[in-house]
């Protein structure tokens, strides 16, 4: 090989390999930036739940979008969705119920039974095909940007602390002041 063939072939290498890694560059800020959103939008989701342990429902219903849309389970026949206005629902209607068995319940016990997850709009269908469904049959489609907690996912040997554990699996969104609310929940 002669020095102009090293020289034009290390050349082209060299151009590869820069390309290479600004794609691979690109790519992953991107999917780090997913995965930000999907941390921050986790972090929202812990928040709400470890108001429940604190006693102060009143945060909870301040994390509510102005129009909330409430998931009704049926258990005959299929889950109704409707969308609220904030002001319908007194904070004290609202307050009046905790989901939690016992109000005693620390918050270091449900780390210790729990392991919440966080999904995005493209997970969602496949991770929660029934709830995806449900959903779909009432018009309600989740967007990007938008991301599904629950809270109610249970470790292994985990102990249930809830009455009502849709209380802690709800729909997130950033709100035109790009902070995360609670836009999909189901309400007392």
């Amino acid at each position: 090989m002669t020095m102009k063939n090293f020289t034009t072939l290390f050349a082209l290498l060299f151009v590869s390999v820069i390309a290479f890694g600004q794609r691979t560059t690109g790519l992953n800020s991107t999917s780090a930036s997913s995965v930000n959103q999907a941390g921050a939008a986790k972090a929202f989701g812990l928040s709400v739940v470890k108001s429940y342990f604190e006693s102060n429902c009143p945060s909870v219903y301040e994390k509510l979008a102005q129009n909330v849309y409430d998931v009704k389970p049926q258990i005959l026949s299929p889950s109704t969705i409707t969308s609220r206005p904030i002001t319908g629902i007194r904070k004290t209607d609202f307050c009046a119920n905790t989901p939690l068995k016992d109000k005693t319940t620390s918050w270091t016990t449900y780390t210790t039974n729990y392991e919440p997850e966080i999904v995005d709009h493209t997970q969602f269908p496949t991770r929660y095909p029934r709830t995806h469904q449900i959903f779909l049959q009432n018009g309600v489609q989740l967007r990007q940007g938008d991301f599904f907690f629950d809270g109610a996912v249970l470790k292994q040997n985990g102990v249930n602390l809830f009455n009502n554990p849709s209380a802690i699996q709800f729909v997130v969104r950033k709100n035109s002041r790009n902070v995360f609310e609670i836009i999909m929940i189901t309400l007392p």
